[in-house]
C-alpha cells in the first residue's frame, strides 16, 4: 500500500471521531472541589481539606479519622447537589446556618475565604457579611484581685461567725518524710511553710497547693544571736541600706511561685529597726504579699509599719511547740482557744516536727465541739486580731530542718 493511501485513511479516522465521539469524554479533565465527599444514603460526610495549601496538612472535620477538630459541625440532608453544614458559633453559640469554617473563618454558601478574610473578625464578634454578625461567647469574669494575698490564699467561709484559730506549721521542705506527714495529716485549713533552702522548693509547694494548702515562704531575718548557726546568705539585715536588703528579697522571691505570703525566719535585731525594715514591707505591699509574723520575738514595729504601708500583717499569739512536750504543745493550744474567745481570731506557729503535727491533729479534731473553727493564716490576717503572745520566747531548742 503506498503512503498516499495510507495517509489517506488516517485523515478519514481522524474526521470521523471528532465528528462522532463526545468531546467531553475524549478531553483531559478535573474536578476541583473544596472538601472530597462520599455519599451514603441521604447524608455527605466530610472529609478533609482538599487544598493542603490552605491548611497544611489538611484540616479535619468531625467524622474524619483525626477527631481531635475543635470545630462543632452537624451534617444534615443535601439539597440536590449542594452540601449543608450547620455551624455553629462554637462554646454552644447559635448556629450561623449552611456555612464552613476554615482556618477560624466562618465561610457561606456563596462566598469565597478571600472575601471573608476581608472583614475584620474581632472584638467579641464573629462577621459572616457585611450585615450578619454572630457574636462568640463572652469572656470569662475577671478576678477581682491578681495580688498573690487574695490569689493563692485558701478560700474559706465562716458564715455562723464562728471564733476561728489557726497553725502555721514550718520547717517544711528539709525533711521529705516529715514534709510529707504534715501535708498528708493536717486538715487542709493549715498553713504551712517552706524552708527556702529546700532542694525541691517548688515541688512540695506545688504538692502542699494540691492537697488543698495555702503556703508561705520563710525569709530569713537577722537575729540578735545566732550562736552556732551560719547567717543564711540571703538574710535581710539590720543596718544595711535598702538597696542590698532589696535585692536579697527580690533573690528569696524569685525562688519559687504560688506562695500567698511571706514568713519570717527569726528576725528579731531586723524587726526592731525601722529604718531598715521600711523599705521591706513597702516592697512586699507593692507586691500584693501578705506578711505572717511567727510571735517569735517581743519587741517590733513590724505592725506599725506594715499598716502604714498598707501591707497585710498578722502576728502570730506565739510558737506552740518551743517545749516539744505533748502537755506544753496543749497548754499553749488551750491558749490559743481562750484568746480566740475573747478576741474572735487567733493563730499560733509551730515546725513540722511528728509530736507537733500529732498534737494539731488532736486539737484540730476537737475544735467543733468547744464552738472554734480552723481558719487559714490568710483569712486570719484580714481580720488583724490583737497581737497578744503566748508561749514562751525561748526557741533556743529548735531545729528548722523538721
Amino acid at each position: 500500500m503506498s503512503l498516499a493511501v495510507f495517509g489517506g485513511l488516517a485523515a478519514s479516522l481522524g474526521l470521523g471521531i471528532h465528528v462522532v465521539a463526545d468531546p467531553a469524554a475524549a478531553s483531559p479533565s478535573q474536578t476541583l472541589a473544596l472538601f472530597e465527599t462520599e455519599e451514603t444514603g441521604e447524608t455527605v460526610s466530610m472529609a478533609r481539606l482538599s487544598d493542603p495549601g490552605e491548611h497544611p496538612g489538611g484540616d479535619l472535620l468531625p467524622g474524619a479519622e483525626d477527631t481531635g477538630s475543635a470545630m462543632e459541625m452537624a451534617y444534615v440532608p443535601t439539597e440536590g447537589e449542594a452540601v449543608r453544614i450547620e455551624v455553629t458559633g462554637g462554646q454552644g453559640g447559635p448556629a450561623v446556618g449552611d456555612a464552613i469554617r476554615i482556618n477560624g473563618r466562618i465561610v457561606r454558601a456563596g462566598e469565597s475565604l478571600s472575601q471573608v478574610r476581608s472583614v475584620p473578625q474581632t472584638d467579641g464578634t464573629i462577621k459572616l457579611a457585611a450585615t450578619t454578625t454572630v457574636t462568640s461567647a463572652p469572656p470569662k469574669a475577671k478576678s477581682k484581685s491578681k495580688a498573690p494575698a487574695d490569689v493563692y490564699a485558701r478560700k474559706f467561709a465562716n458564715p455562723e461567725g464562728l471564733p476561728m484559730v489557726g497553725l502555721v506549721i514550718g520547717g517544711l521542705g528539709m525533711n521529705a518524710t516529715q514534709t510529707q506527714l504534715a501535708i498528708d495529716d493536717l486538715p487542709a485549713d493549715v498553713t504551712l511553710s517552706f524552708a527556702l533552702d529546700s532542694k525541691k522548693l517548688d515541688h512540695w509547694i506545688k504538692t502542699a497547693r494540691a492537697d488543698g494548702h495555702e503556703v508561705l515562704i520563710e525569709v530569713p531575718m537577722e537575729a540578735y544571736d545566732y550562736g552556732r548557726m551560719k547567717m543564711h546568705p540571703d538574710t535581710l539585715l539590720a543596718g544595711a541600706d535598702a538597696k542590698a536588703n532589696l535585692t536579697r528579697l527580690e533573690a528569696v522571691l524569685a525562688r519559687t511561685s504560688g506562695y500567698f505570703g511571706i514568713v519570717n525566719y527569726q528576725g528579731a535585731k531586723f524587726a526592731a529597726d525601722k529604718a531598715s525594715a521600711t523599705p521591706v514591707l513597702e516592697r512586699l505591699s507593692e507586691k500584693g504579699l501578705a506578711f505572717i509574723d511567727d510571735g517569735s520575738f517581743e519587741r517590733t514595729s513590724l505592725e506599725s509599719l506594715s499598716r502604714a504601708s498598707g501591707l497585710r500583717y498578722a502576728r502570730a499569739a506565739g510558737p506552740i511547740d518551743a517545749r516539744q512536750t505533748p502537755a506544753d504543745i496543749s497548754a499553749e493550744l488551750m491558749d490559743l482557744e481562750s484568746l480566740a474567745l475573747e478576741k474572735g481570731a487567733a493563730f499560733g506557729s509551730g515546725y513540722a516536727f511528728p509530736i507537733t503535727v500529732e498534737a494539731a491533729k488532736v486539737w484540730i479534731s476537737q475544735l467543733d465541739e468547744k464552738g472554734l473553727i480552723l481558719a487559714p493564716v490568710s483569712a486570719i490576717t484580714n481580720t488583724r486580731p490583737v497581737e497578744v503572745r503566748t508561749g514562751s520566747l525561748d526557741k533556743s531548742g529548735l531545729f528548722n530542718g523538721g
